[in-house]
């Protein structure tokens, strides 16, 4: 996240892993799972959109209920972006 709080509408692997607190390993076995929707890729790097990002953490990838491992990752997500360490 930026210092000013504000997430970008596209990420690169960095950006998003910084966004949702995990490893480019674990973006890439999400994406592959269905948790996470796949990049865009744009020139040499890999983009997400965030809004898609947001609601497939959300939603799932289907867009019907979250699934327990979406709900726990998005709830670990607010968390972080709330600036809450408790889990």
């Amino acid at each position: 996240m930026t210092d000013d709080n504000h997430i970008p509408p596209w990420q690169d692997m960095n950006t998003l892993c910084r966004n949702i607190c995990v490893s480019p390993t674990t973006v890439d076995n999400w994406v592959r799972d269905g948790i996470l929707p796949p990049p865009r890729k744009r020139g040499r790097k890999l983009m997400w959109k965030w809004s898609e990002v947001d609601r497939y953490l959300t939603n799932g990838s289907d867009g019907g209920a979250p699934d327990a491992e979406a709900e726990r990752i998005r709830n670990g997500t607010r968390r972080a972006a709330e600036g809450r360490a408790d889990h």
